[in-house]
């Protein structure tokens, strides 16, 4: 009687961990899925939005997605040239209720603001790199100026 016991027990322990796994596999697959698409509609954002980034000073030179745990889409920015505020100020009220675009131009705008009050003779301002994910970044990019020493 206790053989049987113990083997039901040993059935009933696999079927509980088979369940898990099926379960554990469903949901990683949900969570896939979901990041593939969010993935996929910044990218379109992205692309679409060409013009709107040339307008703040900027041309998009690379994208790259990050397929990790917490997937994040990034975009290398290069500054072709430096907008003023009133420029700025309007691009940001045009784009308002365009959250995603919006949120970036604010990142833009914000690295312009920092980079306006760096004096160096040394490094240049040349572009920015956005990191949209669950924990948003922007990282600024400056080179040494050819010939100072």
């Amino acid at each position: 009687m206790e053989k049987i016991f113990d083997k039901a027990k040993g059935k009933l322990s696999d079927l509980s961990s088979k369940g898990a796994n099926l379960l554990e596999k469903e949901v990683l697959q949900n969570i896939k899925d979901a990041s593939i698409d969010k993935i996929n509609a910044a990218w379109q954002q992205i692309e679409s939005a060409s013009a709107v980034f040339q307008k703040s000073g900027y041309s998009v030179t690379e994208i790259i997605i990050n397929l990790g745990l917490s997937p994040t889409l990034t975009i290398e920015l290069d500054q072709i040239e430096n907008i003023n505020d009133e420029m700025e100020e309007a691009q940001l009220e045009e784009y308002k209720g365009k959250t995603f675009l919006y949120t970036i131009l604010i990142a833009i705008f914000k690295a312009n603001a920092i980079q306006k009050s760096i004096n160096s003779v040394q490094y240049k301002f040349v572009g920015l790199t956005i990191g949209l994910g669950l924990t948003p970044n922007i990282d600024m990019k400056f080179k040494k100026v050819d010939g100072v020493v």
